[in-house]
This record gives structure tokens, C-alpha cells and sequence, in this order.
């Protein structure tokens, strides 16, 4: 079980986050994960930065598997969740274009995206199963 200070720690050391330092702030990012800690109290979050225009707090789901696994499961984890409601936003995107307008140029856009997105799934997949 970590606590996150714990993560914070791991985030700091890990060679594959990016520093993204701040007036008032340290954060670490990589995977489309953010850990923030503020300089002045100490207070640290987690953010998941692949959700839309904004980044989102984790939810208390998400959240639990930083707890019990650590900074990289956590993320490995979060990003295949990340990966998947792509996948299925690219899916219903392929469904809409076939029973609507038919533009074969934009399906086949589409068809490439779902196998870029396919392909970077199975690669964190791995490293997640390498971790078990």
C-alpha cells in the first residue's frame, strides 16, 4: 500500500516522466499522467490529462490503484482505460460514417486511428503484464 507521497516519490524518479515546474509547483508527466505536489504545502494530486480540454482529477477507482500498486501500474492502468474509450469513441465515429454520409477517405482515416490506437494499447498492455 503507498500513500502519496510514496507515488510522488516514484513520480520524481522516474526517468520516463517529464518535469513540468511551475512558479509555486513540481509535476511530473508521462503517459498522459500529471502528478502535482505545491512547493508551499505540500498538497499532491494526481491528473489525468487524456479526458478532454481539462485535466481531471482522478476518481477514488482510479486513484485506489496508484494506492495499492504504485506510480507506473498506475499509469500503465489509467492509460489503457485512456486507450480504450478512444477506441470506442473511434468505433461509434466508423458506425455513425457507414450508416450515415459513407465517406470512404474518412472511414479509412478512421480505420488507421483505431489500428495507431490498437497498436499503442497492446504496447502498454505489455509493459503492464511485464510488471505482474
Amino acid at each position: 500500500m503507498y500513500n502519496l507521497n510514496d507515488i510522488w516519490s516514484q513520480a520524481y524518479k522516474d526517468s520516463y516522466a517529464i518535469p513540468l515546474n511551475g512558479k509555486g509547483y513540481e509535476s511530473r508527466v508521462v503517459y498522459g499522467v500529471k502528478i502535482v505536489r505545491d512547493k508551499s504545502t505540500g498538497h499532491i494530486q494526481i491528473l489525468n490529462t487524456m479526458r478532454g480540454e481539462y485535466y481531471h482529477k482522478l476518481s477514488f477507482d482510479e486513484l485506489d490503484i496508484f494506492y495499492q500498486h504504485g506510480w507506473r501500474y498506475g499509469i500503465y492502468s489509467l492509460n489503457l482505460t485512456n486507450y480504450l474509450r478512444m477506441l470506442d469513441s473511434i468505433k461509434e465515429s466508423i458506425k455513425a460514417e457507414v450508416n450515415g454520409l459513407n465517406r470512404l477517405r474518412k472511414v479509412k482515416v478512421l480505420k488507421t486511428n483505431r489500428d495507431l490506437m490498437l497498436n499503442k494499447y497492446n504496447t502498454i498492455n505489455n509493459k503492464l503484464n511485464k510488471l505482474k
